[in-house]
């Protein structure tokens, strides 16, 4: 995987594949109480557990971020560090080659969390832009994505990158009483 910028500007919010060299960022991250999964985010054994992997065999740990386990069909993951010269979160992009379509237990093609450090800079929504531009590279149409119906920030964040909401209801990757908005994104629009 090559990352969609390769230097760590400072101020400039850059894409990096993950790599050991810049894991120690991550690392500082789950230390802090940060979850690169937004719907774990406060989950001290979670965060835990994912910070003892980390510490215990960093070369696995990366393995398992950047491949993760095989799902049926088999996706496509891009996963990237959001970077301002330092690490400020996480971003992902999930697909089936050749196709708009994702398993239902899938939580929509885009995922990302941001370090609380640096919410509500605009990094999130830079990241977006720049996943959809990897997005647009690989053919892709349209993307689901999604957040909470309470997460005002997420939301801003997607229509901020042209995000058409479509649909209101439940995930059947999340609870059934959390409601998400549902949007469809358009790399090829950008």
């Amino acid at each position: 995987m090559t990352s969609a910028d390769t230097a760590k500007p400072a101020g400039r919010v850059a894409l990096l594949a993950p790599d050991l060299e810049n894991l120690s960022g991550f690392e500082a991250a789950l230390s802090a109480g940060w979850s690169p999964d937004p719907r774990r985010a406060g989950d001290e054994a979670y965060i835990g557990g994912e910070l003892q992997r980390l510490r215990r065999d960093r070369a696995s740990f990366l393995d398992n971020l950047v491949q993760p386990a095989a799902s049926v069909p088999p996706l496509t993951n891009h996963l990237f560090g959001v970077w301002d010269g330092e690490f400020c979160g996480g971003i992902g992009l999930r697909f089936q080659p050749g196709a708009e379509y994702l398993p239902p237990e899938v939580s929509g093609h885009v995922g990302y969390s941001v370090v609380p450090c640096k919410q509500r800079k605009g990094h999130a929504t830079a990241a977006l832009g720049l996943l959809l531009e990897v997005a647009a590279r690989h053919g892709l149409a349209r993307l689901l994505i999604f957040c909470n119906e309470d997460n005002h920030a997420s939301r801003r964040v997607i229509e901020r990158n042209g995000g058409q909401f479509f649909l209101r209801g439940p995930h059947p990757s999340d609870t059934p009483e959390q409601i998400k908005l549902y949007f469809w994104l358009h790399p090829a629009a950008i």
